[in-house]
């Protein structure tokens, strides 16, 4: 607020975003020049709408598959995100589902509160994990298991930095679905990745192995992934993020006892909101002043304004 009142911006603060129709969500950003927001109705008939008012809207946190960039840049407006701002917290939650599947932690706090006083488990010790995706969080993800006894597989459209990650072999998707004991997701969601993991995905994984994702629901056919949990083609899954979200009461998921479930909060802690806070702030104010560094995702939006 201090630093906004410096440079006379005037800050309201939305409690909750109307999501039922576009135009409720119009009604509530409309008016303003920059909307920092985590989630919102950011299609083409919102950003046509808004055109001439709103200069930028930025995305509270990393992924913006909810922003349609083409439309915003069509209607001159900036959009913005906050790379790298949350790698360590969602690294952090992918390796703690990790564990937690193999150890299988909540199955064990479930049987005790039986009274059942045994339980039987896997170990990390001389895996394979593979990262689907070699960005900043996948990168963490590598950098945190490297105290463990395990082989790491990485795919990715960009070639591993061998000097910076000695422990990363890098591999194409064939390789790293049929070597990896545990599949990690670090995709962004577009229309290249969407349901990509679906029964030929699964079926070309290791019987037996765990599947986490702390990336995008949107990536994974969840009708195919309980089918393969209910096979035994996956011994389990670690999921943060859902094709529909919240979690509808009727999802199939929440009949296995072989899934961890969270509710897309990997990357909801304190020095994280911190960071993607401090990096959505800067984006205004550099774009403002036309000083320091701007996360702006489509540089051509100045050619429509």
């Amino acid at each position: 607020l201090r630093r906004f009142n410096e440079l006379g911006i005037e800050v309201a603060f939305l409690d909750h975003l109307h999501m039922e129709s576009d135009e409720a969500f119009i009604k509530q950003v409309r008016g303003y020049q920059y909307v920092i927001s985590g989630p919102g109705r950011w299609n083409e008939h919102v950003f046509n709408t808004l055109r001439g008012s709103l200069k930028m809207a930025v995305k509270f946190g990393v992924g913006v598959d909810n922003f349609d960039i083409p439309a915003a840049t069509k209607a001159g407006i900036a959009i913005a995100n906050a790379p790298g701002s949350n790698a360590e917290a969602v690294a952090e939650h992918a390796v703690t589902l990790i564990l937690a599947l193999l150890r299988r932690i909540e199955q064990a706090s479930s049987q005790i509160r039986r009274g059942i006083w045994h339980m039987h488990c896997d170990t990390l010790i001389g895996k394979t994990v593979g990262l689907l995706g070699f960005g900043q969080i996948a990168r963490k993800v590598a950098t945190y298991l490297s105290g463990f006894p395990v082989t790491i597989l990485a795919c990715d459209v960009v070639p591993v930095d061998q000097a910076a990650y000695p422990n990363v072999r890098q591999v194409d998707l064939p390789e790293l679905l049929a070597k990896s004991d545990i599949l990690s997701l670090h995709l962004p969601l577009n229309d290249k990745t969407s349901r990509m993991v679906d029964a030929g995905f699964l079926n070309a994984m290791q019987k037996g192995a765990y599947l986490v994702n702390t990336a995008r629901g949107g990536l994974v056919n969840e009708a195919d992934l309980v089918e393969a949990l209910r096979s035994g083609q996956l011994a389990a899954a670690g999921l943060d993020t859902f094709s529909a979200e919240p979690l509808p009461v009727t999802s199939p998921l929440l009949q296995l006892d072989n899934v961890i479930m969270t509710p897309h909060c990997a990357s909801n802690t304190d020095q994280a909101f911190r960071k993607i806070q401090a990096c959505c702030l800067d984006n205004v104010i550099a774009f403002r002043s036309g000083e320091g560094e701007t996360h702006i995702l489509n540089p051509d939006y100045v050619k429509n304004l």
